[in-house]
């Protein structure tokens, strides 16, 4: 599930209200944040991650959106110019929904 965060509205360090794990949270904006292209990349037409050095979106961007859309409760934004359809999927495999549903058990 995507997120409706975008390189020009990056995730906010602090949760908004509605995510019911707010350390997970803080460690997934982080890790959103450091898998996305350099300044200078991100007018490359084929930009690279300035983290891990993949073509971006790289795997680790588009699982740590996935996981910060679920957070949100999968509000989906338009797609920004600068992603690709393709990184609309959702991870096969969702931690944060996964911890967070677990948190919320008596």
């Amino acid at each position: 599930m995507r997120s409706p965060y975008t390189l020009d509205n990056p995730p906010p360090d602090e949760p908004p209200s509605e995510v019911l794990v707010p350390s997970l949270w803080r460690v997934q904006a982080r890790w959103w944040k450091r898998h996305t292209p350099t300044l200078e990349q991100r007018s490359a037409k084929h930009p690279v991650c300035g983290h891990c050095g993949q073509s971006w979106p790289c795997h680790s961007w588009a699982c740590w959106d996935g996981q910060l859309g679920q957070a949100v409760g999968g509000t989906a934004a338009i797609p920004s110019p600068t992603l690709p359809s393709a990184v609309t999927a959702a991870p096969a495999h969702p931690v944060g929904g996964v911890l967070a549903a677990h948190a919320a058990k008596p």
